[in-house]
C-alpha cells in the first residue's frame, strides 16, 4: 500500500510487493481482497469416505496444502463414472509402485 485514503480522498494507492506499476482502488475496500495463497497439492484426509446413493456420488475428505504451509479441509465429490476411472488409475499407480520395488530388489 502506497497511501491510505485521507479525508476527502476516495481511493487507496497500491503497488505490487517489490515494486511495479501503481494503481488505485476504492476507499471502501470492496476490491482490496487478500490474494489467496497458491495451492501446492491436495492429499486424502485420514477420515472415512462415503457414498450418497440418492445423489449417486462419493465423497472423499481431503486436505488442501498451500505455498505458505497452511492447510484447509475440503471434500472431493466424485461421480460414479469418475469413481470407476479413479479406481483404474489408482490400480495403475499401485502396479507401477510394485514394478519399481521389483527393480530396486
Amino acid at each position: 500500500m502506497v497511501a491510505l485514503p485521507r479525508t476527502g480522498t476516495t481511493t487507496y494507492h497500491l503497488r505490487p510487493p517489490g515494486g511495479g506499476d501503481e494503481w488505485s482502488a476504492p476507499a471502501d475496500g470492496t476490491t482490496l481482497r487478500p490474494v489467496p495463497e497458491q495451492v501446492t497439492h491436495i492429499t486424502p484426509a485420514k477420515r472415512d469416505v462415503f457414498y450418497d446413493h440418492r445423489a449417486q456420488q462419493g465423497a472423499m475428505p481431503v486436505v488442501v496444502h498451500y505455498e505458505d504451509g497452511g492447510t484447509s479441509e475440503a471434500v472431493l465429490v466424485i461421480t460414479p463414472d469418475q469413481l470407476e476411472l479413479y479406481a483404474c488409475q489408482v490400480a495403475w499407480i499401485i502396479k507401477l509402485r510394485e514394478e519399481a520395488r521389483e527393480c530396486e530388489a
